[in-house]
């Protein structure tokens, strides 16, 4: 995804692993790679750094670093050790230089950044090669939850307008089906949003994914009508969606800022 557009995107079955399926990471040189633990392995992070592609992941648990530079957090005693539960931590954030081992000998020195959980009293750990300079610790975790809202569209997709839900055992059609889901929800989200702030005043931190989707399934029939007759754009399908437009309100949302505003605060 770049520039709230996309870029790149391939369906594979379920049994295919994510990892199996990335696009030439050449197409990555200069950008910042947010991924799950799915991708995770210290020869990816290798790999990645080497063709300077910059990126943020969380640490799979069975890693082991061993703390090379102490940041905050931590007593300079442990540099040289293991990066586990024997290890005192302190404070909210805390941050450490460490190397991964790779197959062999080599090994990779990241950056490492433990967020302690206030409800869980635990500290869940993101890696990063990003140096101190060009990204705070205090942004790590805002940015990486960027990548969820990936996530919460194809969840409400499938969740609100059935898109997994495919009978048609021909592989054409199955595709069809699920492009076609993916490319008009990304329409509709844009022209929805675009009614709610402009018509509404609705604020963009209001508006889930869900809600987007629920919305778009009630005005789906007309706007395909509207779609294939060329009327767009069409005054009864906007009276029908402003009417509709306060469904986007969570009466539920917390009143706090969202990642994206977290960051945008962060850059001023």
């Amino acid at each position: 995804m770049s520039m709230r557009g996309v870029q790149w995107l391939k369906l594979s079955d379920q049994k295919t692993h994510d990892s199996q399926i990335l696009p030439d990471l050449e197409q990555l040189i200069g950008s910042l790679f947010l991924f799950d633990l799915g991708y995770f392995s210290h020869k990816f992070l290798y790999t990645l750094s080497q063709i300077d592609v910059w990126w943020i992941c969380r640490l799979k648990a069975n890693s082991v670093p061993i703390i090379t530079r102490v940041v905050k957090g931590v007593a300079k005693r442990y540099i040289g050790s293991p990066l586990n539960e024997k290890v005192n931590l302190r404070g909210s954030i805390v941050e450490v230089m460490a190397k991964l081992m790779l197959p062999g000998n080599g090994f990779i020195e990241v950056r490492l950044i433990g967020f302690r959980f206030p409800k869980t009293k635990q500290y869940r750990w993101y890696a990063t090669n990003l140096t101190t300079s060009m990204l705070l610790a205090e942004w790590i975790y805002p940015l990486y939850r960027l990548r969820w809202q990936i996530e919460l569209f194809f969840k409400s997709i499938k969740s609100v307008l059935n898109a997994d839900q495919i009978t048609s055992g021909n592989e054409n059609i199955a595709l069809a089906i699920v492009y076609s889901s993916i490319l008009s929800s990304l329409i509709a989200s844009s022209m929805i949003i675009e009614e709610a702030l402009v018509f509404s005043h609705v604020e963009l931190k209001s508006i889930t994914a869900q809600r987007l989707m629920t919305v778009y399934s009630n005005i789906a029939h007309t706007l395909a009508q509207c779609l294939t007759t060329k009327q767009i754009p069409n005054i009864c399908l906007q009276k029908k969606l402003h009417s509709l437009l306060h469904l986007l309100m969570c009466p539920n949302r917390k009143h706090r800022p969202t990642s994206l505003e977290i960051v945008v605060m962060l850059t001023f």
